[in-house]
């Protein structure tokens, strides 16, 4: 009877090295192993896309940062004609001003001299 039951062998006390053992096909790291090397070229082909579009986003920084620096000197070229050309009327207003007060001087100077032939004039 007991040569009817087969024993199997405890392979945790063999003492042969594992590399000798044979590989089971179901296991999930040699598939995964299997899988790795065509997941690797997927992969390394998306970090070229991606060092690729970095790279062209990088170049496009560059030149919106270039065309903002360009648009930004532009704006300042131009409040600074427009400072000075505030600072010329500011000027023309100011010798505007001094000429009406000097005719509106002159007018009350000419209104009294008048006044004084007039006056001259009905004695």
């Amino acid at each position: 009877m007991m040569a009817n039951h087969l024993v199997k062998p405890d392979n945790r006390n063999c003492k042969r090295p594992r590399e000798l053992e044979s590989p089971v096909p179901d296991s999930p790291q040699l598939s995964s192993l299997g899988k790795s090397d065509s997941s690797f070229s997927e992969i390394s082909g998306l970090f070229y896309k991606d060092e690729a579009l970095e790279k062209d986003l990088n170049d496009v920084s560059k030149e919106i940062n270039l065309m903002l620096s360009t648009y930004a000197k532009l704006l300042s070229e131009r409040a600074a004609v427009d400072a000075s050309y505030i600072d010329e009327i500011d000027e023309l207003f100011k010798e505007a001003n001094t000429i009406e007060n000097f005719l509106i001087q002159k007018r009350e100077f000419l209104r009294q001299r008048f006044t004084v032939i007039a006056n001259t004039l009905h004695r």
